[in-house]
């Protein structure tokens, strides 16, 4: 596996296996890794000829400084697992090649998406992540960018981009990963001491009753059974529980006929934690 860290060098390599007549995957990360976005890395490889991870932790999504100086960093066990899935490259770029002047650090709008759920309790995060996915699809130029779901909002905020700056790139978005006691997979879930991760698991299982019971007692009486269930539970502070319309995340008007999903987000300790659920699909 070859470690590049110039946007030049990735340039030139990706341009290079595409000149082949080879179709490019690209995976972007923070690092810390887990199976979750091991199970990325395999798609790209199931479905594209090269495939290129990145690694970094971009400073323009975090809209607390604490938030991102905690975040877990442990870019040689990321390396190993990268190489061990088949990865071909990894991007290992520094802030002043991501953001080299003012121009690379354009506020983009996406109006209604980023304004609501995590956009509303993360100021500035959709910008940023907006900031540096648009970075990184002008620097690797792939043909396709593999997502997690558990990011649902975030996956919609680059469908978005992807439209916005006619990228040609296919965003593929998987299923979120979860370990075996429904816990869903996230690098957070590292700084959880042990007592933590047990409350933790309260979001995967409010979020499956809420699936379970959502055809029966539909939105409102859904949605105040979840948020008085979290709210009972001690050492989880609940910012938000809410059922949207899973196109476009506004209000679910008519349940029978619309396709839903549940975001749930919450601290735990000091850590904060999402989670998701599609409720209903057409």
């Amino acid at each position: 596996m070859k470690r590049l860290s110039s946007p030049n060098e990735i340039s030139d390599f990706s341009r290079s296996q595409k000149a082949l007549g080879k179709k490019v995957g690209f995976v972007p990360t923070m690092g810390a890794l887990h199976a979750g976005h091991i199970s990325l890395i395999q798609a790209a490889k199931a479905t594209c000829d090269v495939v290129i991870a990145s690694v970094f932790v971009n400073p323009t999504q975090f809209n607390d400084p604490s938030d991102f100086e905690r975040y877990p960093r442990v870019v040689e066990k990321d390396a190993t697992m990268l190489e061990e899935a088949g990865c071909d490259v990894v991007f290992l770029p520094e802030v002043k090649d991501m953001y080299p002047d003012e121009s690379s650090r354009l506020k983009i709008d996406f109006g209604y998406i980023e304004t609501v759920l995590e956009g509303k309790h993360r100021p500035g995060h959709f910008s940023g992540v907006g900031m540096v996915v648009k970075r990184f699809f002008e620097i690797v130029q792939p043909d396709v960018a593999f997502f997690g779901k558990k990011d649902f909002q975030q996956v919609m905020i680059i469908r978005a981009l992807v439209k916005k700056f006619s990228f040609p790139i296919q965003i593929v978005a998987l299923e979120t990963k979860r370990e075996a006691d429904g816990l869903a997979m996230s690098s957070r879930n590292l700084l959880l001491s042990e007592t933590d991760r047990q409350i933790a698991l309260h979001l995967s299982r409010v979020l499956r009753e809420a699936k379970a019971e959502y055809s029966q007692k539909g939105v409102e009486l859904t949605e105040k059974s979840a948020i008085e269930k979290l709210n009972h539970i001690e050492g989880l502070r609940l910012e938000y529980f809410s059922i949207c319309n899973s196109k476009t995340l506004k209000p679910v008007l008519h349940p029978e006929s619309e396709p839903a999903v549940a975001l749930v987000a919450a601290f735990v300790g000091k850590v904060r934690l999402i989670d998701n659920m599609e409720l209903f699909s057409l």
